[in-house]
């Protein structure tokens, strides 16, 4: 059967017979298997990211390419793989030529931590195991069976919930307080470990050899990789003084450049084209760093040795790239908070909590964020279909395929999550917030048409048609199995039934104005929720677009009497 973009021949989910190819699970990386994860999953309510227990070797790879991502200059090109192929190609030569010959020396450091902090653990969970025994009852003394005076009552005795609640909390505490590294994270383990075990299934248990296993391996990929993490860090310095390689600069007042958009919106393809306004902000090639997750994959994966299911290659890496990706989140807040200042950064990234406005104020508060001066927010409009079909493109050029029903599932979740986010964002006065809708329904190569461009206060909206799109593209038929298919029925896609977002963006927007695309002058304004027109003859030539016109015939039809 011949494939194509509807019919890619993928899952949403990985074939069972296929599962161990995920490089979380291939014993030349981890020590845990595929079965043995899978059970602690649903014994535990751990996450596998957490569960499964990386070997050194896999350790050092993941900082080696946090450190390049952070401290390396890695410079676009013409073409959007041309960033990925620059960043391999530096990994790889600090790879053999700086890291593999003191590998040795970082595998025997991991082993002898790994023996302390598993001597560490057992004396804990025994003293602890021990302590929770209920006691038994006193006997009355002599006296007291002679006389039959009575014993005074007893306190209640705690439950074994309360007393297992008591010590999960007392590990957090002591984790809190400890000064040496190796006690924080064993503290910080059972802390974590035990409190899932209690909250999955109402207990901890009294088996000290499971319990000491899974806290162990769990201790282990958290101080293994901030060990392991400061070794290498040593020895890319080596080799950027021995290679010559630039340091990301720090900036004065830092920029951050953020794409947002589903799977293959074409949020890789606008990095190039985002260099000449970096260049017109000031901002050098070697001035940025660029965070691009996918570009990682082929450094976990090599995609030729998979045979039959090479169409997997990206959902058998996505795992572990979370899991870097969160290292990578976390040594940039160090770095910043060490330096009070970042660098300026373009973040290109998919992730499936990327629109979720829960996660904005942790983003604000406790991350690198807090840093920035402005931020510009790139928000990519494209027709859900389209995004299949760039999808399937992607697929044959680079080996990074998805199912249909995913691709069609991401655009949901990003259609539905761009509003959430722009009014979280809009809500904070710092950093300054710059965005931008853009309309990627262009061909290839092509910079997207702009829809609507704002700040805090503000917004001008150039392309009513596309923004309303942005509500009727979380109506689509996530089963479609054809491009005809995904829309939804033509009565949903009235103007009239998809005004929520533009109704949100006049309750919390203070200035609006709709503006022509040919002379960028406003030919209407919606101040305070109040409509107003400010050029009769520009909004007479506009009201062609029958976008508008429905706009407008449903939230200021008096406008066109």
């Amino acid at each position: 059967m011949s494939h194509s973009a509807w019919n890619p021949g993928i899952e949403s989910e990985i074939p069972p017979a296929l599962r161990e190819l995920e490089t979380i699970y291939d014993p030349a990386n981890v020590f845990t298997s595929l079965a043995e994860v899978n059970e602690l999953a649903t014994e535990t309510g751990l996450s596998p990211e957490e569960l499964t227990s990386f070997r050194p070797h896999r350790l050092v790879l993941h900082e080696l390419i946090v450190r390049i991502n952070a401290d390396i200059v890695v410079l676009e090109g013409e073409n959007e793989e041309d960033l990925g192929i620059n960043f391999r190609n530096i990994a790889r030569n600090i790879f053999s030529k700086y890291v593999i010959p003191g590998l040795m020396q970082i595998e025997h450091g991991f082993d002898t931590m790994r023996t302390k902090i598993e001597d560490m653990t057992k004396r804990e969970l025994a003293a602890a195991l021990r302590q929770d025994r209920p006691a038994r009852a006193a006997r009355p003394s002599l006296w007291a069976r002679l006389t039959g005076a009575r014993p005074k009552p007893a306190a209640p005795a705690q439950s074994r919930q309360e007393r297992e609640f008591e010590l999960i909390n007392a590990y957090k505490a002591s984790g809190l307080a400890a000064d040496d590294p190796l006690a924080a994270a064993v503290y910080r383990s059972l802390y974590r470990v035990l409190g899932a075990i209690a909250t999955t299934r109402g207990f901890i248990g009294n088996d000290p050899e499971y319990l000491t296993g899974i806290c162990v391996r769990h201790a282990c990929n958290y101080l293994g990789s901030r060990d392991i993490g400061r070794k290498v860090g040593e020895l890319v310095k080596a080799a950027i003084a021995g290679e010559g390689y630039d340091l990301i600069p720090d900036a004065d007042r830092p920029v951050l450049i953020s794409l947002k958009g589903a799977s293959a919106a074409g949020k890789s393809s606008l990095r190039p084209m985002l260099r000449e306004m970096m260049a017109q902000l000031g901002i050098e090639d070697q001035g940025y760093g660029t965070i691009s997750p996918d570009i990682w994959r082929r450094l976990l994966l090599d995609y030729d040795a998979l045979g039959a299911g090479y169409k997997y290659a990206g959902r058998f890496t996505s795992h572990e790239v979370n899991i870097i990706d969160t290292k990578l989140d976390h040594y940039i807040r160090a770095k910043a908070e060490r330096r009070h200042s970042i660098p300026h950064l373009m973040v290109d990234r998919f992730r499936f909590d990327s629109f979720a406005s829960e996660k904005i104020t942790n983003v604000l508060h406790k991350t690198y964020v807090r840093y920035i001066d402005t931020m510009y927010m790139y928000f990519i409009v494209t027709p859900p279909a389209a995004t299949v079909e760039r999808g399937w493109e992607r697929g044959q050029q680079r080996g990074r395929y998805k199912a249909v029903e995913d691709f069609l599932g991401h655009c949901i979740e990003a259609y539905a999550g761009m509003p959430k986010l722009l009014f979280k964002w809009l809500a904070n006065s710092s950093p300054r917030y710059i965005f931008e809708f853009l309309d990627n329904s262009v061909p290839k190569g092509t910079y997207p048409e702009l829809i609507a461009r704002g700040t805090q206060g503000s917004m001008r909206i150039y392309r009513p048609g596309p923004f309303i799109d942005i509500e009727r593209y979380q109506r689509i038929n996530v089963l479609a199995g054809a491009p005809e298919q995904v829309a939804a029925a033509a009565g949903e896609l009235t103007v009239a039934n998809n005004l929520g977002f533009l109704r949100q963006c006049i309750a919390k927007i203070k200035l609006i104005e709709f503006v022509d695309i040919d002379t960028a002058a406003a030919y209407l304004a919606i101040r305070a929720g109040s409509f107003e027109v400010i050029d009769a003859a520009l909004l007479a030539q506009n009201l062609g677009d029958e976008n508008l016109r429905e706009i407008i015939t449903q939230l200021a039809p008096d406008l066109l009497r």
